[in-house]
């Protein structure tokens, strides 16, 4: 009987072998109530995702209790969806947990200052500090760039930055921009009026501003030049573009009085999607500065917080759209930065690909989310071919890259992405680029997470 395949643990999803620990249970059913939901599965191993399976006796029994335990410990109340599973002919219990629309929600004997859980990548995580404060907001259903800056003062903003007919205080109210106490009256500008109008946002969002850096070769922290950047963040992604597509020019010609490129290493839509999407969308309450670094063989993104959404690979770029900072992005659409909603993944992975280049990788980490652009044209484009520095097939060097990766894998149980870079000549970023699209066509087989991942070819 073939394995079912069960996905990994994440921000969505936890195992569990057996139930040891009712309050555990109960701060991952508040984790999930206080994201974007998510299931427990009880009667899996969580290392290895080997389906174990359940007594009758033991199912039972959490079925009456699971339900009891989960609503005596939780405030605001939650009611998830628990029931049984049937895989592998094992029986599983399944707690499934819908998002909250009351958050925060918080383990009662602790209250909101200990008993708060929020999920960080496959881990239930206490929230404090900036955390809990952005879902103490939601009670007041507001998001954290909706929330007044009280001693930002109002002149301070630039509104130059906004279209004449957006500039009065009728239209600042209506996007946002401003914020009425209803209590005393005193108007603030919001978070993310400040983010997008204020020339130095940084002083009240610390995390506003981009570390931009050119490395030197394809690993490490060889550093050739690096900026800090910041400002208000439309500025910002002017300047981050700006710099991106001067640094990635290729073919200079003599335009008027200055040499300018007539080609780029990357697609200009792509770069302009991934900055634009990583300064709107970013969870500006996590510390940390959003991060862009310039390899010889790739462009890395990387942004502090989760996905807006919940993160489903296959399904990025599909169309649909999660709005986290809606500001900001209220702001980015009057001013054009933002043409539809939910098309931007979709038009970096088109432009990479009608350009020939592998498909963009988009990672979730524990507590981090990134983009990588890879240079190198895709095989099985017919505009450019690759052939490394050195390779082991000798002749057979010109082979894609995809048939390569299978004939070395041919005489292989399995192999690690590092492995396969080093004998094909290739960086590790796109190795895992061809395999990622390998295994998406079924014909190889990714055994385990992390550092410990393998290939393994599947035989036709």
């Amino acid at each position: 009987m073939n394995q079912t395949y069960l996905p990994p643990e994440s921000r969505v999803i936890e195992y569990k072998q057996q139930l040891l620990d009712l309050r555990r249970i109960s701060q991952t059913v508040v984790a999930f109530a206080n994201g974007i939901g998510g299931e427990i599965v009880i009667g899996v191993e969580d290392k290895t995702r080997r389906i174990i399976g359940l007594d009758d006796k033991i199912v039972e029994d959490l079925l009456e209790r699971l339900p009891v335990s989960i609503a005596d410990t939780i405030l605001p109340t939650v009611t998830p969806l628990i029931h049984t599973k049937t895989i592998e002919d094992k029986e599983v219990v399944v707690i499934k947990v819908f998002q909250g629309m009351q958050k925060p929600y918080f383990i009662a004997k602790d209250g909101l200052e200990r008993g708060v859980f929020i999920r960080i990548g496959s881990h239930t995580r206490r929230a404090e500090g900036a955390l809990r404060d952005e879902l103490l907001l939601k009670q007041q259903r507001l998001e954290y760039d909706e929330a007044p800056v009280m001693h930002c003062p109002r002149e301070d903003l630039n509104l130059s930055l906004l279209p004449k007919g957006l500039r009065s205080e009728k239209a600042l109210f209506s996007l946002n921009v401003l914020h009425r106490d209803q209590f005393s009256g005193e108007v603030s500008p919001t978070r993310g009026g400040i983010l997008m109008l204020h020339p130095h946002p940084e002083r009240f969002v610390p995390e506003a501003e981009v570390v931009i850096s050119r490395m030197r070769g394809i690993e490490g922290r060889n550093t050739i030049e690096s900026q800090v950047i910041q400002g208000p963040i439309p500025d910002q992604a002017e300047a981050c573009i700006d710099m991106l597509s001067s640094w990635l020019g290729v073919e200079l010609r003599l335009k008027g009085a200055a040499y300018k490129p007539t080609d780029y290493k990357l697609p200009r839509e792509a770069i302009r999607e991934a900055v634009l999407n990583a300064l709107f969308h970013r969870q500006y309450s996590i510390a940390g500065a959003t991060k862009i670094a310039l390899y010889a063989d790739r462009l890395e993104i990387f942004n502090p917080g989760h996905f807006a959404g919940p993160f489903i690979p296959e399904s990025l770029g599909d169309g649909t759209s999660y709005i986290r900072n809606r500001v900001v992005c209220g702001i980015a659409r009057r001013l054009h930065l933002i043409e539809k909603r939910g098309t931007g993944i979709a038009l970096i992975r088109s432009s990479m690909r009608n350009d020939g280049h592998p498909e963009p990788q988009f990672i979730e980490g524990p507590n981090w989310f990134k983009v990588i652009l890879i240079f190198e044209k895709n095989q099985l484009s017919p505009k450019t071919t690759h052939t490394p520095a050195t390779s082991p097939f000798g002749a057979r060097d010109t082979m894609p890259l995809h048939d390569r990766i299978l004939e070395y894998m041919r005489s292989k149980v399995e192999a690690a992405s590092a492995d396969i870079a080093r004998e094909l000549g290739v960086s590790k970023a796109t190795a895992i680029a061809h395999l990622n699209i390998l295994q998406s066509e079924g014909r190889i087989k990714r055994i385990g997470a992390g550092p410990r991942t393998r290939y393994r070819r599947v035989k036709p």
